[in-house]
């Protein structure tokens, strides 16, 4: 009698086999596809991250950034403007080269170490070959440039704007406006830039009134300032009150403008027409008054009593416009550096007496400056 259960059993081992094989096969397939899931994944991240963009600028950053690159703008039109006025007229053309010299001495003093842009916004090549000083290529140690040429990290997007040709009505124009921009972005920056940016203002002002001057062109008015931010606030208590460091400086510049308009009444006095110095006295005292409103803000203690009159310089009574043109130097310097002592209403003030008595200053010389009250 023959034994069946080998030939089952046998069959029953292939089936087994066969199905092993199958899930050996599925699990080996499944494996590939988890794989190539996860190659697929992993190859979109790569080069890590998706690059989150320029970094935000702050107020001062984006501020320094602009009036550099407006600086280098207007020193290549500057140098347009000169080579074509150069043989009708010399002497604006080399006004105009002059005022390339200074806006990219301006340029140059702006620059930011790591976010000024490798190659700014530049006259369209059709309306002149002449690179912008400051321009694409320039090698600076103020804008470091990447090994494979590109722009360094944090730099703004340098892009190429194509404008019309200068005009002198144009170029003033922007060149005033500039300047309006600077002044504004003074009054809320930190305090170097602040002061810096002051300064330059000041500078392209005084460039467009002389070149507005040799051609007959419109002269503007300084447009009036935004409402500055708070400043920082005295902690006046009973027992031990604190005046903040501004408020010292801000009281050393009310006694000064006291005193220059003691002088300018003095030298009013002592000449046959002195209504323009009574004139200025007049506005050196409203200007102190200002201050001292400013300065009750500030100071926890009373506010010191002025007085009558003050020692004069000895040369003073031998060449009193030599006096006050000293005196008008000496607030020009001080104002620049309270621009940078100062915060809120003190700072809004400051920069509006910086821009007057610079203003003031500038009508006794023809001597034009890259930054007035900071490098004499």
């Amino acid at each position: 009698m023959k034994d069946s259960s080998g030939p089952r059993r046998s069959g029953l081992g292939v089936a087994r086999g066969v199905a092993r094989g199958v899930a050996h096969r599925t699990v080996r397939t499944l494996a590939l596809v988890l794989a190539f899931v996860l190659v697929i994944a992993l190859g979109l991240n790569l080069d890590g991250p998706p690059d989150p963009g320029p970094p935000q600028l702050s107020l001062t950053e984006q501020a320094q950034v602009d009036a550099e690159v407006s600086a280098t703008d207007l020193a290549a039109e500057a140098t347009i403007l000169s080579d074509g006025a150069a043989a009708d007229s010399p002497g604006v053309g080399d006004a105009y080269a002059a005022t390339a010299d200074l806006l990219q001495e301006q340029a140059t003093a702006l620059r930011h170490p790591v976010l000024s842009p490798v190659s700014s916004p530049t006259v369209s090549a059709a309306t002149s070959s002449t690179e912008p000083a400051g321009g694409e290529g320039r090698d600076s140690p103020g804008a470091p440039e990447a090994k494979d040429g590109s722009a360094p990290a944090g730099s703004a997007p340098a892009t190429a704007i194509s404008k019309p040709a200068p005009t002198p009505t144009s170029f003033v124009a922007d060149l005033f406006s500039a300047a309006q921009q600077n002044r504004e972005a003074s009054v809320g920056a930190e305090p170097g830039i602040a002061r810096l940016l002051a300064s330059v203002a000041v500078s392209q002002r005084h460039q467009a009134l002389s070149l507005a001057g040799l051609q007959g062109l419109e002269v503007p008015e300084w447009e009036q300032l935004p409402t500055a931010p708070p400043g920082q606030q005295p902690e006046c208590t009973a027992t031990d009150p604190v005046d903040p460091p501004a408020a010292e400086h801000l009281s050393a510049a009310v006694s000064a403008e006291h005193q220059t308009a003691y002088a300018y009444e003095v030298a009013a006095a002592r000449i046959a027409d002195g209504a323009p110095l009574t004139d200025r006295a007049e506005q050196h005292a409203v200007a102190a008054l200002a201050g001292e409103g400013i300065l009750q803000g500030l100071a926890c203690t009373q506010l010191p009593t002025q007085i009558p009159a003050y020692a004069l310089d000895a040369g003073f009574f031998d060449d009193p416009t030599g006096t006050l043109n000293r005196l008008n130097t000496e607030l020009v310097r001080m104002y620049a550096d309270l621009v940078g002592l100062t915060d809120g209403p003190a700072r809004l003030w400051a920069v509006e007496r910086f821009s007057d008595v610079a203003e003031q200053r500038q009508l006794t010389t023809s001597t034009l400056e890259a930054f007035p009250g900071i490098i004499d």
